[in-house]
């Protein structure tokens, strides 16, 4: 795709029965009794940038909770003709108790300058939180 949202036609390949985010959950996460976390992206929602973040709990099968967090950054910092997403990543922390995960929101495109080191952190409620594993 460029910049417009226009396939390129020079590409050379096409997918053929892609399986997106609900058929992945219907054929592979929903029935597994072992699946406990699964981390998604690349999702396009034009001009909402809470529609590229998610967390939810669903179960699977075997009645067991399957943490579910999508993060797309790419059109974050000046939407999809800005900065790239400005390089924000999801920094996942596992907490000793063997069950408690600890999830922040970083950029280290914005850390490296002290001009710009107070926003390197993203503080909103969907950008920090705090799930139980099984």
């Amino acid at each position: 795709m460029d910049s417009n949202n226009k396939h390129i036609v020079k590409e050379g390949y096409k997918l053929s029965n892609p399986n997106y985010g609900e058929a992945v959950w219907q054929k592979l996460v929903q029935p597994s009794k072992n699946i406990q976390m699964v981390f998604a992206g690349h999702i396009a929602i034009p001009n909402d940038p809470k529609g590229h973040i998610a967390f939810r709990v669903d179960e699977n099968a075997g009645g067991k909770k399957v943490n579910q967090m999508v993060f797309n950054a790419q059109a974050l910092g000046g939407g999809w003709h800005g900065n790239g997403g400005d390089g924000w990543l999801r920094i996942l922390e596992f907490l000793p108790d063997g069950k408690t995960v600890k999830v922040k929101t970083f950029s280290p495109l914005f850390a490296i300058s002290p001009t710009t080191q107070k926003y390197a952190w993203r503080t909103e409620p969907y950008d920090e939180f705090t799930f139980e594993l099984d």
